[in-house]
């Protein structure tokens, strides 16, 4: 079980790291960038993106919901190493130390991990128990509520998430297909409000 929770945090710490790369050194497209804050788009796509591969890999080693629980705590405090990173390569200010940025360390992964783990949680229970008509519907719906609240640091992109892991688990054979799919629906539905500035002319 350490395993799956250090896997886990594994990817919470690229996560980490790819954030807060974007933070510093970000690209920019007309009126949509990364720099600064808009790097907070990262974590709130890659965890969800991160739980769909984390749960998949688990039910393959026939991990239950114990297991999965730990590669979602594991990617918790992953994804709160954001804080520290900041803390000791980039601090905002002279006094700014490790020790400031621990309450980091938790806040983050509340925000972008656990919200979307709980949904994708109920996403996967769901459409692991619907087939034909009814799965469908059920993945139209998850799909539908998940644009509705992507915006709020991506925790509607966990059942989407959720749902791909059902998917997957029904055709292990396709679970590449499924995860490449899943990643451009991620990151199409993640940008949704924003893609207006993506698009629209500079000034």
């Amino acid at each position: 079980m350490l395993i799956i929770a250090l896997a886990g945090l594994a990817a919470g710490s690229l996560i980490s790291i790819l954030t807060v790369l974007a933070e510093h050194y970000g690209p920019t497209f007309g009126r949509y960038s990364l720099f600064g804050n808009g790097a907070l788009i990262v974590p709130a796509l890659l965890a969800p993106f991160a739980i769909f591969v984390g749960w998949t890999w688990v039910r393959r080693r026939a991990g239950r919901a114990l297991e999965m629980a730990l590669f979602v705590v594991g990617l918790h405090f992953g994804v709160g190493v954001i804080s520290l990173l900041d803390a000791a390569i980039y601090p905002s200010g002279p006094d700014i130390t490790v020790t400031d940025a621990l309450p980091g360390l938790l806040l983050s992964g509340a925000f972008f991990v656990l919200p979307a783990a709980l949904l994708a949680a109920g996403s996967y229970w769901l459409l692991s128990r619907v087939s034909g008509i009814a799965l469908a519907v059920a993945l139209f719906v998850c799909v539908a509520v998940a644009a509705f609240l992507a915006g709020l640091f991506g925790a509607g992109l966990g059942l989407i998430a959720g749902a791909g892991v059902a998917l997957a688990e029904r055709t292990p054979g396709r679970a590449f297909a499924i995860g490449a799919a899943l990643f451009v629906a991620i990151v199409v539905i993640g940008n949704l409000t924003y893609l207006t500035l993506l698009f629209a002319l500079p000034g």
